[in-house]
């Protein structure tokens, strides 16, 4: 059974996300981080403007359980985008990026040292270990999905959108604390839900109920023309689905 370990408030997990993803700035390798870490992400940054607090903030606030928002995951979930490279150029290019990923530094919290590094390179599923203080054990592992472009695909969305996602993706800044901060390239929050609304997995409708929530709680409006154009007409059942549980209001429109 895949094991289900990290969020973003935990300290190893955001200091291996936050450090691929300087990487691959570094690197002018244009990405979107997307899946679970995505959601986690928007929600955390949702969150913290709405109770003004940094996310060691949002972990001790009386008023707030993170669980309610945030589903767990032990994957890092990457798109990215090359300039017309071949697979076997693109494989090259990120078989030479990913040790880059690895590091030894002390924890935000300042209560221990984080050392990340490579248990398996490959383009297809690397993998990385976790070690606090110089200790780890067997489930302390970080998994990645790197989705290269081979075909553009988006699991069942239609492959001219790979590239428009991440154009038009944007860079969230999150604090972690007074002394720390996540930078993450994501999907717009248009794009990140019809990403979920064409997957439609019970994870898929869980996070997209999540982000639905908060989105409304924080007024933060939806371009729902954007969504319909990108998902009809292969995914219109999808999204009537999502707009009849979330924006019900929105439903005759569409219709």
């Amino acid at each position: 059974m895949k094991r289900q370990l990290y969020d973003l408030t935990d300290e190893p997990f955001a200091m291996f996300v936050n450090r691929a993803c300087a990487v691959l700035k570094q690197e002018g390798v244009k990405y979107n981080l997307v899946g679970g870490a995505a959601v986690q992400s928007y929600i955390l940054h949702m969150l913290s403007g709405k109770y003004d607090k940094d996310i060691c903030g949002l972990i001790y606030h009386p008023d707030l359980r993170i669980q309610d928002y945030i589903r767990s995951t032990d994957d890092v979930d990457l798109a990215l985008r090359f300039n017309g490279e071949d697979d076997t150029e693109k494989i090259r290019k990120i078989n030479k990026i990913l040790p880059k990923f690895a590091f030894e530094e002390i924890a935000p919290c300042e209560e221990y040292i984080v050392e990340i590094k490579p248990e398996r390179i490959g383009a297809s599923r690397p993998t990385f270990r976790v070690y606090i203080d110089e200790r780890s054990n067997q489930e302390e592992i970080i998994a990645m999905n790197i989705n290269r472009e081979k075909g553009g695909d988006i699991r069942n969305l239609e492959s001219k959108w790979y590239r428009k996602i991440i154009d038009d993706s944007q860079e969230l800044t999150i604090p972690y604390n007074k002394n720390y901060e996540l930078k993450v390239v994501v999907p717009k929050l248009e794009h990140l839900l019809v990403e979920k609304i064409a997957g439609s997995r019970a994870k898929d409708l869980m996070d997209n109920k999540n982000l639905a929530d908060l989105s409304k709680e924080i007024g933060r409006e939806l371009d729902f023309e954007e969504m319909a154009s990108m998902l009809s007409p292969t995914n219109e059942t999808n999204y009537l689905g999502f707009l009849g549980a979330q924006y019900p209001e929105q439903v005759s429109k569409f219709s």
